[in-house]
């Protein structure tokens, strides 16, 4: 009787193991899958307040503040100098900065290289828009602005109502958003690695510093 009941009592214990270490697994996996999830890439979520500004405008006018742009449509343009595709799509948007510009819509196109430059760069590259300063990076990294170029249109109620590459930023999505909707455009894509990004950023901007002592 005693030998079953040492069984008996095997058997349970065993079980209870078995169930303890089963969920402490299935714990595990449940907060590896939600810190997979927060760390994931993303951009800002259509719907979202502005985010903070950190610019100053390379012409020396007032640095742009979100007050002063109330009841306008605003595109942010983040490029950079040493980026193709943001040189290449330089023309499309001088286009729409001059078919719009009689609308109440702002174009801003910003950089965080130093602004000697950016100045020498302009002198080939002309840009329509306000070209706009990120010294700090605190702009970029709050738009999570890495896969560069990436632009976010704010609505005239300062909501994000889309973000997306400048090759499919039409006159149809910036009409729809002066409409106050929600434009249909594929959506920009988060650059796979932030972190490595801005480190990136930082060295090259170090780099350009010191080449052009400011």
């Amino acid at each position: 009787m005693r030998r079953h009941s040492l069984i008996a009592l095997l058997v349970v214990s065993a079980f209870v193991a078995f169930n303890h270490f089963s969920g402490v697994h299935n714990v595990r996996a449940i907060a590896n899958r939600q810190d997979d999830a927060t760390n994931k890439p993303s951009l800002p979520e259509i719907g979202t307040e502005r985010p903070e500004l950190s610019l100053r405008l390379l012409s020396g006018g007032p640095d742009p503040k979100w007050q002063a742009m109330e009841g306008q449509v605003v595109v942010m343009d983040f490029w950079a100098t040493w980026c193709p595709p943001c040189i290449d799509s330089i023309p499309h948007l001088n286009e729409l900065h001059t078919k719009f510009e009689k609308e109440k819509v702002r174009f801003f196109s910003v950089s965080y290289e130093p602004a000697p430059y950016v100045r020498e760069f302009l002198k080939e590259h002309p840009m329509a828009a306000e070209v706009a300063i990120d010294d700090s990076l605190n702009t970029f990294k709050t738009f999570r602005a890495w896969g560069i170029p990436v632009i976010f249109i704010f609505d005239s109620k300062g909501k994000l109502v889309a973000t997306v590459h400048p090759n499919n930023l039409t006159p149809e999505v910036l009409y729809a958003a002066l409409r106050g909707e929600i434009p249909q455009v594929k959506p920009a894509t988060p650059w796979h690695d932030p972190a490595g990004a801005e480190s990136y950023f930082r060295k090259l901007q170090l780099e350009l510093k010191e080449k052009y002592k400011q």
